[in-house]
């Protein structure tokens, strides 16, 4: 098991949400906290690195999309990159890489919206 880490940073489109580590029923929570916790401006956009994800749950999962459902509700926009492999997986088999916006990570890049 590999410890969760969550940062944060501000870049000129908006909030950065580095999450590295294992994202499980254990801490998924933090997540959460981290993005309620951006600083989001009213049609701001955040986003979520995963670069650094170890492993990810349902309960992670879950918090992601919780975090989408923050941001949109502000007015905003959220993007996930350097999505790993077996999450990549996981959000297509539950329907979610039609939700998020994904970029980066291994295999075809949808972006949510696009025709």
């Amino acid at each position: 098991m590999k410890l969760l880490t969550i940062t944060t940073s501000h870049v000129p489109t908006g909030p950065v949400i580095e999450v590295a580590g294992d994202l499980d029923y254990t801490n998924a929570q933090q997540l959460r906290r981290a993005a309620q916790a951006c600083a989001l401006p009213s049609a701001g956009f955040l986003t979520v690195d995963l670069g650094e994800l170890a492993f990810c749950d349902s309960s992670g999962i879950t918090a992601l999309i919780a975090v989408r459902n923050h941001v949109v509700s502000a007015g905003g926009r959220m993007s996930l990159v350097a999505v790993p492999a077996n999450t990549r997986r996981l959000l297509q088999m539950a329907g979610l890489d039609q939700v998020f916006d994904i970029h980066g990570g291994v295999g075809p890049v949808r972006v949510a919206g696009d025709a």
